[in-house]
């Protein structure tokens, strides 16, 4: 995905959101600050979880290195044998599941797995 593509795809979504959120407010006049507060930071995080997924999906390093330059073990310094791509679930701070598909390796020396750390 190109980032302008990206983009448009973040203000689609964000005025769906504030679209969202005025509907909302009309169907909840009574709502509390509180209410009101919980309800923006919800439909936010749903937003913020896009974010942070596209974003890291474009980050070059969700491939491990090439033959000539080999991805090399946290743990023991082992080298990492590609084990294909595999798919991450992660929880965002705002309760929002995010799914990265990245490229997965093992060490060949210890066993330890590894997704690419960005």
């Amino acid at each position: 995905m190109k980032t302008e593509e990206m983009q448009q795809k973040w203000s689609l979504l964000s005025a769906e959101i504030i679209s969202g959120m005025a509907e909302w407010r009309i169907q909840h006049p009574r709502a509390s600050f509180r209410e009101i507060e919980a309800e923006v930071d919800q439909r936010l995080s749903v937003l913020r979880a896009k974010m942070l997924s596209d974003t890291a999906i474009l980050s070059s390093q969700t491939e491990l290195a090439d033959e000539n330059s080999p991805h090399l073990c946290a743990s023991c310094g082992g080298e990492l044998a590609r084990k294909g791509k595999k798919k991450r679930k992660l929880q965002t701070r705002g309760g929002q599941e995010v799914e990265l598909v990245r490229e997965y390796g093992v060490c060949k020396r210890c066993g330890q797995g590894l997704f690419p750390p960005r």
